[in-house]
């Protein structure tokens, strides 16, 4: 087993302990915001959610990417680096406040406030953790996020429980729990975290806004691509149906867990490797096993999506099971597509990202507009565009990488598992006769198993040789 892989491993093995408990309680959590939340306040609360993942990228100028990037890099001060980060991040902030000032006159105080106080204490936490990263400091981003997932847990059970604050205490028990993450994170940083305005320079400044601004309409076409669908249909279905499909997003949140994971510690190896020779056949390697993986767990989730939905959700929202299957393959191919997207990152060419971006939003909003507002095919129809979107987005990235860093793919393979797992999420979602459907989809995995088994001997040798060099160490 070589360094960078071993290393990749105990970072991956890092995040997943910081990450599954924070991930599975937005999973956990959703039982009891739909039993205790109705469709209508849920599509709100998700609504709020979206327009805080808009303004977070905006005006913090996506900075936290930049301090990230360079903070990693040996040719930079890293204090200088985290002390040009808090300083534009302050900027913004200052910018947030004063345009949420305006905005209050002419939409409801409450809502608004909410979503400002939310955005900022979102992005100061981004830049934190980031750095944190960064630094290498893993244990204390894995412990922050634990820390984090017991915050939300308490402060949700206390404001939407037990004081029935609805949509209110859910946005305050984010509030506070990020709070108490960025103070938790900058107590902890040690001598990383020291904060000096002479260090700020207008050189390093302009280079760190060079890498960080253009990721400002990328962010936000990834936000158009992921939240369009949510507006679109509450204007034109309703805010009950927004909520229906805003539920039906929860499930496939399981493979957002497992890519979420493998993406931080992955960031860090892409940035590190890319400037070596062999760096094609490594990332490659990497491919062809995230390949793998995330199919073969979207199949699995496709399979049981009724009775997952029947446990996880109330009787509400149990038709929400309809379109997850076809928004795990959306987010199948969007997983694709960002692991391709680490190159433009790792490369220092933001600017791709944005252009594959906005090709995928185009993609999004046309076939949206067509199926949701003129054809009504209602929520499935946003579902389709998804699908859609993100399978052109990763076309896409496929075709601008390769002139970057070209990866040598198993063609027909990929092919072959894509077609059959569209097919399983296409019967699945028709569910034209139950038994029929469940053999279909349970032959679709086995199908899927045998197409990756020399992959997945494969990870299990790794992990196997894994386990014993780490037992090696322990004698």
């Amino acid at each position: 087993m070589s360094n960078r892989n071993e290393k990749l491993v105990k970072n991956v093995l890092l995040f997943a302990i910081g990450n599954i408990g924070s991930k599975l309680l937005q999973i956990i959590l959703v039982p009891l915001y739909t039993r205790v939340m109705s469709s209508a306040e849920y599509g709100t609360v998700d609504i709020m959610q979206a327009v805080v993942s808009l303004l977070i990228p905006i005006f913090s100028f996506t900075i936290y990417e930049a301090v990230f990037r360079y903070a990693m890099e040996q040719d930079y001060d890293k204090r200088a680096v985290f002390s040009t980060g808090i300083v534009m991040s302050l900027l913004g902030a200052v910018i947030l406040s004063l345009g949420s000032g305006v905005a209050s006159l002419f939409i409801d105080k409450t809502f608004v406030w909410l979503v400002a106080a939310n955005s900022v204490v979102g992005f100061f936490r981004s830049l934190l953790s980031q750095y944190a990263r960064a630094v290498e400091k893993t244990v204390l981003f894995t412990v922050d996020s634990v820390l984090l997932t017991v915050f939300v847990l308490i402060l949700n059970v206390l404001f939407i429980v037990h004081w029935k604050m609805g949509i209110t205490g859910y946005m305050l028990g984010y509030i506070l729990a990020n709070l108490l993450s960025c103070i938790f994170l900058y107590a902890f940083l040690g001598p990383y975290r020291k904060f000096s305005l002479k260090s700020v320079t207008k050189p390093l400044a302009k280079e760190m806004m060079r890498f960080s601004l253009p990721l400002i309409p990328n962010a936000v076409c990834w936000w158009v691509s992921s939240f369009i669908d949510r507006i679109i249909i509450t204007a034109v279905v309703g805010e009950a149906a927004n909520g229906i499909y805003a539920a039906g997003h929860k499930i496939p949140s399981m493979l957002t867990v497992i890519v979420t994971i493998f993406f931080q510690a992955w960031q860090m190896s892409a940035n590190q490797e890319f400037k070596k020779k062999d760096v094609s056949d490594f990332y490659t390697a990497i491919h062809d096993q995230i390949f793998s993986v995330i199919t073969l767990v979207s199949s699995f989730l496709i399979l049981f999506c009724k009775p997952i939905t029947s446990v996880f959700l109330g009787a509400e929202y149990y038709s929400a099971w309809q379109v997850m299957p076809l928004l795990l393959v959306a987010i199948s191919f969007f997983s694709f597509a960002q692991f391709l997207g680490s190159i433009y990152s790792a490369n220092k060419k933001t600017t791709m990202a944005l252009v594959t971006n906005l090709i995928g939003v185009g993609v999004s909003l046309t076939v949206n507009l067509l199926l949701v507002a003129v054809f009504k095919i209602g929520i499935l129809g946003s579902a389709i565009a998804t699908v859609c979107s993100y399978l052109v987005l990763w076309c896409v990235r496929i075709v601008s990488t390769g002139k970057i860093v070209p990866l040598y793919y198993k063609k027909k393979k990929m092919v072959l598992a894509t077609v059959i797992l569209t097919a399983q999420a296409i019967v699945v979602t028709l569910d034209l006769n139950s038994a029929a459907t469940y053999a279909v989809s349970t032959l679709a995995l086995a199908a899927l198993i045998v197409i990756f088994v020399k992959d997945i001997i494969g990870l299990v040798n790794f992990a196997l040789g894994f386990v014993k060099k780490i037992v090696k160490r322990g004698a």
